[in-house]
């Protein structure tokens, strides 16, 4: 395994990545799981979700640019900012955990993110 692999392994470990939260977009209820859970989440955490799926979105498109050009300044930069802001979600995702419905559907949309990376 490379360094550069190695980093990446570490960097998703420690943020608890493959997160998701694009469940609440169209792509999300391809998954296989019952729908009318997410409709559940409560409006704090429905928000969270969103914000996080955005994330999620943001991050797995430098992955990508990663993949393509692992030299590339420009894209490491903003892993940085997508590492730092990670990091400020963990508290709220530790919280928002600890819901069931919340924590079913987080696990789901962490299968999404895996295959996509």
């Amino acid at each position: 395994m490379t360094d550069h692999e190695s980093g990446r392994r570490k960097f998703m470990k420690n943020i608890g990545l493959a997160t998701g939260a694009a469940i609440l977009t169209s792509s999300a209820y391809a998954n296989p799981f019952d729908t009318a859970k997410v409709k559940k989440l409560k409006p704090k955490q429905q928000e969270f979700m969103l914000r996080y799926g955005k994330w999620m979105d943001d991050f797995t498109e430098v992955v990508r640019l990663q993949k393509a050009d692992p030299y590339n300044l420009e894209t490491q930069e903003r892993m940085k900012v997508l590492t730092t802001q990670a990091g400020e979600f963990k508290p709220e995702l530790a919280d928002h955990l600890r819901d069931k419905t919340f924590a079913l559907i987080y696990m789901e949309s962490i299968k999404r993110v895996k295959n996509e990376i």
